[in-house]
């Protein structure tokens, strides 16, 4: 075989650029603390780091979901609760009006206390979150649910469009409801009891009403003498009512005691729907107690997942430090050698023979 001088120098060149590149990687291994930077350093580890880092950033976006669902939930039972309390308040009054203890001062005692626990709940079925949306408005969450005034939901009208409880994931497969809609819960169903202002006196040729709670249902019936009777109806008075509409009646009974046949019939009547109301928040606080639990669980789950994946990401992706200087150093003996061996080969000559 002929060797060449040019063959020699070539050779000794590719030896250094090699020992070069090498010490390079190393410092770059070293230095941004990752050695699985393309495909081609190790396809097999490069696709299961890019697989399991995309699993990574869903699961944190769960965690993120997680933590938003947990603060709107407490904010909802916080508020839930405190209804629960005027609610029960509320149920008591009904109980007491019906007392032959009650006197007109007594009574009017209770009315003006009803007047101060349905401004406090309207507070509360209206109440916002820290991002200033209503929390009991689904997923119109702009919009007020209660009109404080007539007590009546904000989403009768076909131009509102119906709100519906707004659900997030958590986790694979997993969802919870984070904002619930304020007629699931505070609105109820007319029971058999009395729900209008009957006339004092069924023979009377007139009756004066001024002041009826908001949306308040009741029935108008025209006798005139010969055959031309006649019947005009108002709303329907099988429509649903809000928590502001039953104590709206039940104020309403209370101050119209002394005109009223059989009063006991109306207190009965609104103390059925506390009930129902009372029992529709129990329901609510307790699938949110159900939520938070599943909330709890799916963080404990997923923290430990997250925790296991960053390890085998690291492992293949993450530059292993001693194992690089070892090799960084070696790399530089290495380098100092080819060196030392081009000066002794550049050296040689057939001259120093002659």
């Amino acid at each position: 075989m002929r060797v060449s001088t040019a063959m020699i120098f070539q050779t000794g060149l590719q030896n250094l650029q090699r020992q070069q590149s090498e010490m390079l990687l190393a410092q770059t291994d070293i230095s941004t603390g990752v050695k699985l930077r393309t495909a081609d350093a190790d396809p097999v580890a490069f696709s299961r780091v890019s697989e399991l880092s995309a699993q990574q950033e869903r699961v944190e976006q769960f965690l993120r979901n997680n933590e938003m669902a947990e603060g709107k939930i407490r904010t909802q039972e916080t508020r839930l609760a405190s209804s629960t309390d005027i609610l029960q308040r509320v149920r008591d009054i009904s109980l007491e009006t019906g007392s032959i203890l009650q006197d007109p001062t007594s009574r009017k005692a209770l009315s003006n206390e009803l007047s101060q626990l349905r401004e406090a709940l309207a507070e509360q079925m209206n109440a916002k979150d820290e991002r200033g949306e209503y929390v009991f408005s689904g997923t119109k969450a702009n919009m007020r649910p209660f009109d404080p005034d007539s007590g009546q939901d904000s989403f009768v009208a076909p131009e509102d469009g119906v709100s519906r409880a707004v659900r997030v994931d958590v986790g694979e497969n997993q969802q919870v409801t984070t904002q619930r809609v304020g007629t699931d819960i505070f609105t109820v169903e007319p029971n058999d009891g009395p729900r209008y202002p009957p006339l004092v006196d069924p023979n009377a040729t007139g009756f004066n009403q001024d002041d009826l709670p908001g949306d308040f249902p009741f029935s108008l019936v025209l006798d005139s003498e010969g055959d031309n009777d006649g019947e005009l109806e108002s709303t329907d008075p099988g429509a649903a009512r809000s928590a502001l509409q039953v104590i709206d009646g039940l104020k309403w009974a209370i101050d119209n005691h002394d005109n009223l046949d059989a009063p006991s019939e109306f207190y009965s009547a609104s103390q059925q729907d506390v009930d129902v109301l009372l029992e529709q928040v129990v329901v609510a606080r307790g699938e949110m107690g159900n939520d938070l639990n599943i909330l709890d669980r799916m963080k404990n789950d997923q923290e430990a997942w997250k925790l296991a994946n960053e390890t085998a990401v690291s492992g293949m992706r993450d530059t292993d430090l001693p194992e690089a200087i070892t090799r960084l150093n070696q790399n530089y003996v290495n380098l100092q050698a080819t060196q030392q061996s081009m000066v002794k080969i550049q050296g040689l000559s057939l001259f120093n023979l002659l």
